[in-house]
């Protein structure tokens, strides 16, 4: 029987029992709508809270700066849209990198598109990004929002956000850091950011769940109107299944966060070792990024071919973000960084939970080198 080693936790996660335990719970014994002005649409309303002030104090933030979501690509565009148009009469110009998930790139896409000027910031191989150029970029008065990710979802950057933290609000700009892939595998500083967003799944959470939280500082228009409920900023009646399960999903991936991390880090050393001594592999993710995500290029086979192998031997990776993973050409995150077409369009990503074994690591490394050794090479 194949071995089932799972390394693409940061396309997402299984979730955890008691995620769903809550979930099932509150579907069930609070079904009533929380906005309702009854007895048990109060019950509801108090399970609400409760989870938002156990979000907040997990995020050290204050419970009204906790809006509840459907996920970070909800999220990232309320933020995006909600804080460029809402400055739309002073401020035309917005800031991102280039290294941005799509549910950032994408919407900043649509908003160039709609008039507004847009930079993107460069970072080099070593994921180090040009504060020279976010500082000479940002206009006193003319940019409303920088928006950088804090740890970049396909090579594993860490970018410094305390840093743009900084410089954002010595020109008057708001700072919106998509903490997707950073929640609960690397720390964040709650100074550090105007405007946070993640996702549940991505932590042992449920599909469906996330949060912005928003701090008191910011203004920003709605995306989904006709309901006050999310003090104002999302319509739509409450999921209180959903927002109570990401309450425990954050819990228990901070909880355990020192334990995985000890874990991930030993496994990512003893994959890049094993990396090292074949003679095509081209490790991409530098010293400096998370340990839970390993990203490596072959020169002399398509990576898409080998993830194929894997998963056909029961080991499943990514060859990009799971989001573009189904769409041919190469990333774009390798290609800004510099690095050749040829090495862009043949990645394959290793992300992990911290529960990992260094025996998966052993056996990946081991069927990894009989699938090169097998496999045609690409002409």
């Amino acid at each position: 029987m194949k071995e089932n080693i799972y390394f693409d936790c940061a396309a997402t996660l299984p979730p955890c029992q008691q995620a769903l335990d809550t979930f099932v719970k509150m579907s069930k014994d609070y079904f009533a709508n929380a906005s309702a002005n009854h007895a048990l649409g109060f019950e509801a309303s108090d399970k609400l809270e409760k989870a938002r002030a156990q979000i907040a104090r997990y995020l050290s933030v204050k419970p009204e700066e906790v809006i509840f979501t459907s996920g970070a690509s909800e999220g990232n565009n309320l933020v995006i849209r909600g804080v460029s148009e809402h400055d739309r009469s002073w401020a035309k110009q917005i800031i991102t990198t280039k290294a941005e998930h799509p549910s950032v790139s994408v919407v900043f896409d649509t908003m160039e598109k709609e008039g507004f000027d847009v930079v993107r910031l460069d970072y080099d191989k070593e994921g180090k990004l040009n504060l020279a150029e976010l500082e000479k970029a940002l206009q006193a008065k003319k940019t409303s929002l920088v928006s950088v990710m804090a740890v970049n979802n396909e090579v594993g950057y860490i970018f410094p956000i305390k840093e743009v933290y900084d410089l954002c609000h010595k020109y008057g700009a708001v700072l919106h850091v998509d903490a997707t892939q950073a929640i609960g595998k690397e720390p964040i500083d709650p100074n550090s950011y105007d405007l946070l967003t993640f996702s549940g799944h991505k932590i042992a959470g449920l599909k469906g769940s996330g949060a912005l939280i928003k701090k008191s500082n910011v203004n920003l228009d709605p995306q989904i109107v006709g309901g006050s409920q999310e003090f104002h900023l999302r319509a739509g009646t409450t999921p209180l299944g959903l927002d109570c399960s990401l309450a425990t999903a954050l819990r228990i991936t901070l909880e355990t966060y020192p334990e995985r991390r000890k874990n991930a880090v030993a496994l990512n050393q003893l994959l890049r070792k094993g990396l090292k001594e074949i003679d095509e592999v081209v490790i991409t993710s530098p010293e400096t990024a998370t340990p839970f995500i390993l990203n490596f290029a072959l020169t002399k086979h398509k990576g898409s071919v080998i993830a194929e192998a894997l998963s056909n031997e029961g080991i499943y990776v990514s060859t990009k973000s799971a989001c573009n993973a189904r769409e041919k050409g190469y990333s774009s995150v390798l290609a800004n960084a510099g690095y050749p077409i040829d090495i862009a369009s043949n990645a394959i990503r290793l992300s992990f939970s911290g529960q990992e074994t260094l025996a998966e690591g052993e056996t990946f490394l081991s069927v990894l080198k009989n699938l090169l050794a097998t496999i045609k090479e690409r002409s």
